[in-house]
């Protein structure tokens, strides 16, 4: 008897090492999920099916520049399994959001898109917590027309300029516009790609 105890504690001991570096594998150094910006050093891999990708989204905490169902709507047209989590019912908005994020960090959902973010002194460090939830399960995270995105650029793989022009503080804003799909595309599978990119 005490011999299985010691050897189912032996096993689980070893999955529990073997699923830490797996999780490890996910996060990448110094740069944001999906934030292959240098094609320089853009390791070859296998794409996700198009069929297989789904997509949270996150509603917007105030008045966003593009309406939710607008970002919905986007996202099935172009085919994309998209699901929603709304903010506006919330007592409070932005811990439903931020519970959304670790929710979907958890079904390791192909990205997370999070519409109007808006962090503040108050929201930082609950938002570095949630974001890096996502970060540290591989899941790479779209900030669609930040009011104010978190300073930790690893946090995030791109900012999308879709109803507001981009910022001041926006780098690299490709001269090309993309479709939703198309630019989530490229984050989702870790290819080369602006920081910043309008989308149409």
């Amino acid at each position: 008897m005490a011999k299985n105890r010691v050897a189912a504690a032996c096993m689980a001991a070893i999955c529990a090492m073997a699923m830490g570096v797996a999780l490890a594998g996910c996060t990448p150094k110094g740069v944001a999920v999906g934030a292959s910006h240098d094609d320089t050093q853009n390791v070859a891999h296998d794409s996700i099916d198009r069929q297989d990708v789904t997509v949270g989204v996150v509603g917007a905490l105030g008045n966003p520049p593009v309406s939710d169902a607008t970002v919905m709507n986007n996202l099935d047209k172009a085919g994309l399994r998209a699901f929603f989590a709304s903010t506006t019912d919330n007592a409070d908005a932005t811990q439903a959001a931020q519970q959304a994020v670790r929710d979907w960090a958890s079904q390791r959902v192909s990205a997370i898109v999070i519409n109007a973010l808006d962090v503040t002194d108050a929201t930082s460090q609950s938002w570095v917590d949630a974001l890096g939830s996502a970060r540290d399960a591989g899941v790479p995270v779209a900030l669609l027309d930040p009011e104010n995105p978190p300073q930790d650029t690893t946090l995030y793989a791109a900012v999308l300029r879709m109803g507001t022009d981009p910022a001041d503080s926006d780098r690299n804003v490709g001269l090309s516009t993309y479709k939703l799909d198309a630019a989530l595309s490229l984050i989702i599978n870790d290819n080369p790609h602006p920081v910043a990119m309008r989308i149409s």
